[in-house]
């Protein structure tokens, strides 16, 4: 199966920034929300993306030939030009905005090729997109970002179930090149097949996209090691062991994490992680059971970078 048209169902954070992920690897991108307000705000917010993006790889070669004049070697004009064709990356924002097309309707998806829900992260929700979504299955991959809800369940409401599975890609897919791939007990090889080729063809804005095999538990690989962590850290700051700042510092310098758990947490959104962390105490029981004071920032609504308070303020 040929992918060309990429559906993507949700315009918010994940959704907008997997739809200018397509859209920068040149597919064409329909992106879906409840209404047009909604479907345009991620649109902005890909305009945000791009724009930042062509900001960065514009200065990245500059910031290199400074480097390299800093140890006190002269380049000529060759090797400067040189060193902006090897490490430059040409960013057409115009070109890129124009593959994306926004709609408030189901039936606007009936040209794509895969079909990508991006939505809030209930199940209930995502099955009932999967129900309205069913007749686009006899034709379309049907994938869903969930982070660690039943992809098995959600594609029983399709036509044909074979051809729907779990792409988890990660916050932000532009910059962050994992994507989890897992199958349903009821996909088919060639749907597998299909898109762990096209991820492995892609890039982000950074390197070339990595997918990963997991077999369908709760969690996954990344969010079953790693939300766990962001819930011992935010216990360890509720019994007042150390400052949010002293854990993440410890963990990046004594641990070699690039972020720190209570920064990530504040990226990813405390919304995010006490749903990850309520999917994984059901499925494991009590050693998963969420911090309160995860649940307690998210009753104040402190989400991380969205609400621009949360371990930190932006």
């Amino acid at each position: 199966m040929e992918i060309k048209t990429v559906g993507v169902i949700g315009a918010g954070t994940m959704g907008s920034a997997i739809a200018e992920l397509f859209a920068f690897n040149g597919f064409n991108v329909v992106m879906k929300d409840q209404n047009m307000d909604l479907a345009r705000s991620g649109y902005s917010g890909i305009e945000k993306i791009l724009n930042d993006m062509k900001r960065i790889n514009d200065e990245k070669p500059e910031k290199e030939i400074a480097r390299i004049e800093n140890y006190g070697i002269k380049l000529s004009d060759d090797q400067k030009n040189a060193i902006r064709k090897k490490i430059g990356v040409q960013v057409d924002v115009n070109a890129m905005l124009k593959r994306i097309s926004l709609t408030d309707k189901y039936s606007d998806l009936s040209s794509c090729d895969l079909v990508i829900e991006a939505a809030f992260e209930n199940q209930d929700v995502k099955n009932r997109i999967f129900s309205d979504i069913s007749d686009l299955s006899e034709h379309a991959i049907i994938a869903s970002n969930t982070s660690s809800l039943s992809i098995t369940e959600m594609s029983s409401r399709l036509k044909r179930p074979e051809n729907a599975l779990i792409l988890h890609f990660f916050n932000p897919p532009y910059l962050l090149p994992l994507v989890e791939v897992v199958p349903s007990l009821y996909t088919s090889d060639e749907a597998k097949n299909t898109a762990v080729s096209l991820i492995s063809r892609m890039k982000n804005h950074r390197e070339g996209m990595v997918p990963v095999m997991a077999k369908e538990r709760e969690g996954f690989i990344v969010n079953r090691l790693l939300i766990p962590l962001i819930n011992s850290a935010s216990d360890l700051l509720d019994s007042g062991v150390a400052s949010a700042e002293d854990i993440d510092t410890a963990m990046k310098k004594g641990a070699g994490f690039p972020m720190g758990p209570l920064e990530l947490a504040d990226m990813i959104g405390i919304d995010v992680v006490v749903d990850v962390m309520e999917v994984l105490e059901r499925a494991y029981g009590e050693r998963y059971k969420t911090s309160v004071i995860l649940r307690r920032m998210r009753e104040a609504n402190r989400l991380g970078r969205k609400t621009r308070i949360g371990f930190y303020k932006y």
